[in-house]
């Protein structure tokens, strides 16, 4: 459970006389760095080197950009291009230990380090090798400082993505119960945080709180990003990246600067900028073709033969791997989507489901704007049909499912794992 807020200013008081209790400091920290530590000179690192058909090629890296990658192997240098690789493994071994302090960006990468600390106009990770990571006010979503216990992952999730317009801090209470405070995230100290208060500037210890919010406007377009894992679980979403001798150099859309030695690399993978599932994107519209007409709408009805995501059986969840969603149209209806910038084309496999015996003909539509692209018709003895579209980047997109029968029995499809390539 999530409380948005405090109803009374007694139950405000109580909390807050809990939470400024003197708590335990954080190490003071200076002299930082804004970059990750390049180490020492090293021995070029063996790679495999994945295809989005599947073929693999093993060797040692000789470099790897936004737009190819070369590796050397027994046969000579094989170079690839980016919009063919799945993709880049590297042999290193993850981290035995998580650094305390979690850090979420508003473009998705996700980062760790000891502390963070500063004012709201910059943050800094700081990591126990002495470097930081400076993270411009407009980028961070959120921290957590301590150890998620695994029935408060839903709940920690729900508090990033709640769309209340202000910063909040969020405690748990006991019964596992998390508590959000909304105000205005000032500074980060060493051992405490300043927070406003209904025009009323407060200090927080760290270490009664679980974690940070930050209020921040969605991305107006999220552009297609390599997603880059390294070995303390980091995950960068990297808008342009290129290697050096012994270093990853990476800049991530909200502006986030990072140098990562080779040596740290777990993964670089292409295939979330070569493609995009549409279980990721935002639905703009889903509506369902009315069967019959009725004198008062049944809203739970129409609701229930709209179009939605699915995954094994359930309905789409914060939990679920959008590759592993198919889109399903229980009734013939339409679903709007807006395609984000740099994908050209919508792949999927229309395909019937098992539900009932009987089968009726059914047109499979896709719409740009006011202007059918593509359609195909579904005969009732054909199992699937498959959908290849080339679409424009920045315009809507209507996938819609229409039959001619009044009854509409029979219409039950799934759009097989949909998504967009470049």
């Amino acid at each position: 459970m999530l409380a948005t807020h405090f109803r009374s200013a007694i139950a405000r008081s109580m909390v807050l006389a809990w939470l400024i209790n003197t708590g335990m400091a954080w190490l003071l920290f200076s002299g930082l760095k804004t970059a990750v530590s390049q180490g020492t000179v090293q021995v070029k690192p063996n790679v495999t080197l994945t295809k989005l058909g599947g073929e693999t090629s093993q060797g040692t890296l000789l470099s790897a950009d936004s737009s190819r990658v070369s590796i050397q192997n027994s046969s000579g240098t094989v170079e690839s291009r980016s919009n063919d690789i799945s993709v880049l493994s590297f042999t290193n071994k993850v981290a035995s230990q998580t650094q305390p302090v979690e850090v979420v960006m508003l473009d998705g990468s996700k980062t760790y380090g000891d502390s963070l600390a500063g004012k709201s106009n910059s943050w800094r990770l700081q990591n126990s090798t002495g470097n930081a990571i400076e993270i411009p006010p407009k980028a961070i979503r959120a921290a957590l400082f301590k150890p998620l216990p695994v029935e408060l992952k839903e709940a920690w999730q729900l508090a990033i993505k709640e769309t209340v317009q202000s910063d909040a801090v969020i405690v748990q209470r006991p019964g596992n119960v998390l508590d959000r405070i909304n105000g205005i995230i000032v500074q980060i100290q060493e051992a405490n945080v300043a927070f406003e208060l209904d025009g009323e500037q407060i200090q927080i210890p760290l270490e009664k709180m679980l974690g940070l919010v930050w209020f921040q406007r969605p991305l107006d377009r999220i552009k297609p990003s390599v997603e880059i894992t390294t070995t303390n679980r980091s995950v960068w979403m990297a808008e342009s990246f290129s290697t050096t001798e012994n270093s990853l150099d990476l800049k991530t859309q909200t502006g986030v600067s990072v140098l990562i030695p080779l040596s740290s690399l777990m993964n670089i993978n292409y295939s979330t900028a070569n493609i995009r599932w549409l279980a990721e994107l935002e639905v703009l519209e889903a509506t369902v073709n009315k069967r019959l007409e009725f004198s008062s709408p049944i809203a739970s009805l129409e609701r229930s033969l709209a179009p939605r995501f699915i995954a094994k059986g359930q309905t789409r969840g914060a939990f679920v791997n959008s590759a592993d969603q198919d889109l399903l149209f229980p009734s013939p209806g339409k679903l709007v989507l807006r395609i984000p910038e740099g994908f050209t084309a919508l792949q999927s496999v229309v395909q019937r489901t098992d539900a009932g015996n009987q089968r009726t003909e059914i047109t499979i539509e896709v719409w740009q704007d006011d202007q059918r692209i593509a359609e195909q018709l579904l005969p009732f003895d054909k199992e699937s049909v498959e959908i290849n579209v080339p679409v424009q980047a920045g315009k809507k997109v209507m996938l819609a499912v229409a039959c001619s029968s009044k009854l509409m029995i029979g219409t039950e499809v799934q759009w097989k794992q949909p998504r967009l390539k470049r």
